[in-house]
Formats: structure tokens, sequence, C-alpha cells
């Protein structure tokens, strides 16, 4: 059905939408309608105006952006029109995007470390972070469909100018830390298939990745979540091979993939954090919110309702592929590295050494293979969640190519540096802080996501998460911090625990800074997890 309409651009309000009945939708005004196509266009020439439009209050309305290509509006299939495979498939994309994020340079370092330092025990986690990335892609679902807000707009809506400004600082620095290890694995892969290739060439190399991405910017949202999909079938056919050419334990590997008996020492706790980190990322939080953009429907309960189910289901296969790959990751480094006597340090390797004990014919050139895969795919979400938290906290829209370059010089410059001056070894390392610092932000983007999605007054009566669902996400959003927190505190916690017990000045200013730090993460939470939510539920009708 297309719907053409309005000399006005911009749709304040749609209130009102009888069902669909006769081959007719009645909005403000009449309009005529066609049967062969399954979207209504409010405006042919596309919207330039923001896509949040805030009041002299605290209201958002409805309206439409160029975020929806062009002005148009996608009725989900299963309501008023009957499911084909081309409207089906409309709304299976963003889930690939999404789990680019759980299957980066970052994650194959996490789980190498987990599997080299404690075998299969903890793959369970591996498993449970998984089922908590998916819940929580699925409140950004919510979130957008029932608000038509993305998670920054929605945050930007809540508090002060210099508090939202802070907040915009965090979230583009998740965004860099983010694309670091995507600049160092491919550094890395460039240098696994040439030894040749100095690891500060590699890293400059993946400039090319950039210019790769701008190149086919202009093909639009379904061509990029098609390469997505792509790359990660990449790294799931090159990790399958040599996990299948592994000698597997599957007794051991089914108790740890799915019985929580690990001992939580120290290390163990600093493994499952970095984990967490990896897969949990609050970028992809900014993402998902985001990219859905493109799959509006009308401000109608049915088609709302049917959306958000089709948005549930859509990250379901791309999180099962990842799940996979990561614990293929963590099986290898388990069988060729854990209670290995060859290894001197296991809690060492990364990415670039790890290849190096993998007793597989072509193991090093599969593994370079995957980690091209899963560096190449850092410049689709960074670009894109970039772009989306600018826009959304401070309402700049800056052009595609232009985010992406800043991007990744950004990252660049630093890696650059390490790799001139040091070796791969401290490559490796950066990637355990950005690990650790990505666990760390998580709660500025996962809090006020649950703030959000459990408040009435924002959500509305009908749309607001149930009170099971509340409750399990705030204990999620507790742990979450109580992890970060005691490991932030703790006497031996990565953060500053190997410093705070230094004599001298040093440990003192050591001290003073994690107590800082400290009373500004608590401070942080506590204010995101109580301040007043302001905003008023998106006008939806019913039927």
């Amino acid at each position: 059905m297309a719907v053409e309409e309005h000399e006005n651009p911009l749709v304040e309000s749609m209130e009102k939408i009888e069902p669909m009945t006769g081959g007719k939708v009645q909005t403000e005004k009449s309009a005529s309608i066609k049967d062969d196509d399954a979207s209504i266009t409010i405006d042919p020439e596309g919207v330039e105006t923001s896509n949040r439009i805030v009041d002299s209050q605290q209201s958002i309305r409805f309206s439409l952006d160029e975020a929806v290509p062009p002005g148009e509006m996608h009725v989900p299939p299963g309501v008023d029109t009957p499911f084909t495979f081309g409207t089906f498939i409309k709304y299976f994309g963003p889930g690939w995007l999404v789990c680019i994020a759980y299957v980066d340079p970052g994650n194959f370092q996490a789980d190498i470390q987990s599997g080299a330092t404690s075998g299969f025990s903890q793959n369970w986690v591996i498993l449970w972070t998984q089922l908590l990335s998916w819940y929580v892609q699925y409140m950004c679902v919510k979130l957008q469909h029932y608000t038509n807000s993305n998670l920054a707009e929605a945050m930007a809506l809540q508090y002060p100018k210099y508090i939202r400004w802070a907040f915009w600082l965090i979230a583009e620095i998740s965004i860099i830390l983010t694309d670091l290890p995507e600049v160092i694995g491919f550094a890395i892969a460039i240098n696994l298939f040439n030894d040749s290739v100095p690891l500060y060439a590699g890293v400059l190399l993946s400039f090319l990745t950039t210019m790769a991405f701008l190149a086919s910017l202009h093909r639009g949202s379904y061509f990029i979540e098609l390469v997505a999909c792509v790359l990660v079938l990449v790294m799931a056919v090159a990790l399958f091979v040599e996990w299948g050419e592994s000698p597997m334990n599957a007794k051991e590997f089914a108790k740890g993939a799915f019985l929580p008996i690990a001992k939580m020492t120290p290390d163990a706790i600093q493994s499952a954090i970095q984990i967490v980190g990896a897969v949990v990322m609050p970028h992809n939080l900014y993402l998902h919110s985001g990219t859905l953009e493109t799959r509006r429907c009308p401000p109608r309960e049915a088609y709302k309702r049917q959306a958000v189910k089709l948005g549930l289901w859509d990250p379901f296969i791309p999180i099962l592929f990842t799940t996979v790959i990561n614990w293929a990751i963590a099986s290898l480094a388990a069988i060729f590295v854990y209670k290995n006597v060859a290894v001197p340090d296991p809690s060492a390797l990364g990415i670039a050494s790890f290849p190096d004990f993998l007793n597989i014919k072509g193991g090093r050139i599969l593994w370079g293979v995957a980690l091209i895969a899963a560096a190449q795919s850092s410049c689709i979400t960074t670009t894109y969640s970039g772009q989306f938290v600018m826009d959304g906290f401070l309402n700049i829209q800056l052009p595609k190519w232009l985010r992406a370059v800043v991007t990744r010089c950004v990252a660049v410059l630093p890696c650059v540096i390490v790799a001139a001056v040091l070796d791969s070894r401290a490559m490796e390392q950066m990637i355990d802080i950005v690990n650790s610092s990505l666990a760390f932000l998580l709660p500025f983007a996962l809090v006020p996501l649950t703030r959000l999605t459990t408040s009435k007054q924002f959500m509305g009566d009908r749309f607001v998460s149930g009170w099971i669902e509340a409750i399990a996400i705030w204990v999620a959003s507790f742990c979450c911090f109580g992890i970060n927190f005691y490991t932030l505190v703790a006497p031996d916690g990565d953060y500053f625990g190997k410093y705070t017990s230094k004599p001298g000045a040093f440990g003192v200013q050591m001290n003073i800074i994690q107590d800082i730090l400290a009373a500004f993460y608590i401070a942080c939470c506590v204010y995101m997890a109580f301040a007043p939510v302001k905003g008023a539920p998106l006008p939806i009708s019913k039927g």
C-alpha cells in the first residue's frame, strides 16, 4: 500500500489511524492507496528535520526524517498484509549489523584468554552474556517502535544540557574504544599473511576498510546489512573448519557451556568482565535502537506490536551464530593452550600470539581470514552508532564519510604509536584495556535504557515492561554495575588494584584517583537510575 500526501514534509502527529479495511488508511487527511506495496509514503522528497521533536515542556511527537528512506513507513507483515518473502525479509537485517559487535577482535581476545586460563569452564559466561545481549537488544527494539526515538534521542530528552554533553562524550569514548581493537586486529591479520609488513603499516592500511565501507554507503542500509551477514558467515566458516579439525572433548565442552561450575577467582572474574565488555558493548545499544528507524511503522497498536515481535526474532539467528563462533575460539584456546606446558604464560596470549599454538594445517591462514572479516566489519558499526549518538544527543548531523574518517583517525593514531615503538604484545594489552573499559562504560547506556523501558510515563501503560521483565533487567543492570565497581576498588582488581598497594607517593595518588572515580561512578549510576523521567508516551491508536 502506498499513501501519498502532505504538502508539509513534517508530520507532527498521526494520532488517528483507522483499521485498514476497504483498501484505505484514514489519517488527518484523506489519501489514495495502492495495494502493491507494503509501505506508506508520507513525503516522496524526504524530510530533513530531526526525528525528535521536543516541545517547550517534555513531550515527544511523532515525525519522520531521512532515516526512514525517503519518508517511507513500513507496515509489518501479518497484520493487514500476508507474509511474503519480500515483506518478511525486510525486518531481518539490523540483527546482523548489531551482532558484528559480538565477534570483533576484542571478542576474539577475550575468548582466547577465557579458554587459555580456564579451559572450557567459562563457556557458560559466553552463553549467558549472549542471552543477556539478546534481551538488551529487545529493549532497544521496544524503545524505538513504541516511542519513535533511539536511545541517544531519548537520553537527550532526560538530562540537562551539560549532563547531556557529558553523556555524549562518554558515548563517543566508548565508540572510539570499540574501534581500537578493529584497527589492531586488521594490522595483526595483515602481519599473519605477510610477516614482512610491519604492524604500524598494517594499522595505516586499516584506512582501506574505511574507504571500502564509504564506497558502499550509496547502496543503502539493506546492502550494508547484507555485507555484515556475509562477514559473519566468513568468520563462522573459517573458525568452524579449525574447530572441526581439533581434538574436541565434547563432554567437557558441554559441561562448561551449560553448567556454571567455574571457580570465580580474581582472574576468572576479570576474564568474565572482559567477555561482558566485549559482547554487550555500549555503542550497540545506540546502534540497534537507531537502525530500526528504517523499519518504522504507522502509530497503530497492531502494527507496533507486530514490529516488536519481528524485531525480537531478528537478532536470534545472528546471535546464535556469534555464540557458536565465540565458543569455537574459546574451545580452540582450551584445546591447544590450557595446561600446555609449552605456553609460558597463558593469560598473556592474544590475537597475535595465539595462532603460533594452533596445531592445525592452515591454522594461521584461517585465523587471519577470520580476523580480517572481524576487523573489516567494525567501520560499519562505529560509523552508524557514532552518527546516531551525535545526532541524538547534540542534534548534529555529519556526513557518514566524514564520521567514518574522523573515528578511524582517532583510533589509528595511538595504535600507530604503539605499533611503531613497542610490539604486538603491547597491542594485545591495549585490547585487554579496551574490553575492561567497555564493560566499565556499559552502565552509562544500559541503566538509562532500563529506566526508560520500565517507565510508564515514557512508554505508556500498554507498552511498558512487565514487573517480571523489569525486575530481571534491573537485576542484570545492578550486577553489571556491581561487578565493575568491585573490580574498580578490589585490591587485586585490574583497574587500580595493582597500584594502590604500592609504597610511597605513587600508591597514595592511585588511591586518590581510584576513590574519585568510584565516587563519580556511583553518583552517575544512581542519578541515571533515579532521575525523574521526562517525556510523554507516543500517541498510538488501538486496534
